[in-house]
């Protein structure tokens, strides 16, 4: 449901952004029926996910055991947008979050026998999301307050440091994000300010530790990783300028 939901959005944005840049006229131009608007934002969020390890016989047939947490974090970074106003409602934007997000850092202790070897060593992961880029449609009221629905990629490396040197492959997710704020502009020359919250979900991940299954060492080697419930909450404080009247028109 959530992927056709993010296509049927990818289709909307994408449709009002060709329509509005295909058929605009000099006479539109003249009119100022356009507006271009760039901002710089601060944010602060707190994201949570739930992720369970299952540790495979050698074989790779079968769960031997399973471990589940549950966690939560909180981190501030940087975000730069872009967006096109199609006269006084409807905007649709780029977002981009040129810093990393980065998880606290999971140790795991592993001691004890499997198979005929006993076993001491220490697990250390964290994941970066970077390069988290979120594509919106954006919703403008007279009040100065709007309402937005984007879609959310973003590149999980996932850091570990492992005894064994096996490692967990990176790789994307996608999600959605829903967002209200409220917008200001300064005077006449084009500058002003916006606050805005938003919550993002992100799709469930997968991966694993990228070990043959079939090892015959008689060592739980093969391990998968699977996380869901990712998602977060974001304050944002943004400084903005439009080029345009209908960016200024609130």
């Amino acid at each position: 449901v959530n992927e056709k939901i993010r296509n049927i959005m990818k289709k909307l944005i994408t449709t009002i952004a060709f329509i509005a840049l295909s058929t605009v006229s000099a006479k539109a131009i003249d009119m100022e029926m356009f507006s271009i608007t760039g901002g710089l934002a601060a944010n602060e969020s707190v994201f949570g996910a739930s992720a369970k390890q299952d540790d495979y016989n050698a074989a790779g047939t079968t769960i031997e055991t399973s471990d589940e947490e549950h966690g939560a974090f909180t981190e501030s970074f940087s975000s730069q947008f872009v967006e096109l106003g199609i006269g006084r409602w409807i905007s649709v934007g780029f977002e981009h979050v040129p810093d990393s997000i980065s998880t606290p850092q999971n140790i795991n202790s592993n001691r004890g026998t499997e198979g005929n070897i006993t076993r001491s060593d220490t697990a250390q992961v964290s994941v970066d999301f970077n390069d988290m880029n979120t594509t919106y449609l954006k919703l403008n009221t007279p009040m100065g307050i709007y309402f937005k629905w984007g879609n959310v990629s973003t590149d999980l490396d996932i850091k570990e440091t492992m005894a064994s040197g096996h490692t967990y492959k990176n790789t994307s997710v996608d999600g959605t994000s829903t967002g209200v704020g409220y917008q200001k502009v300064l005077g006449e020359r084009g500058f002003g300010f916006r606050l805005e919250g938003n919550y993002v979900e992100l799709d469930n991940v997968t991966v694993n530790n990228g070990v043959t299954k079939t090892s015959g060492t008689g060592i739980k080697n093969f391990k998968e990783i699977k996380a869901k419930n990712l998602e977060g909450l974001t304050a944002k404080v943004a400084l903005t300028y439009t080029f345009g009247r209908s960016g200024n028109s609130f």
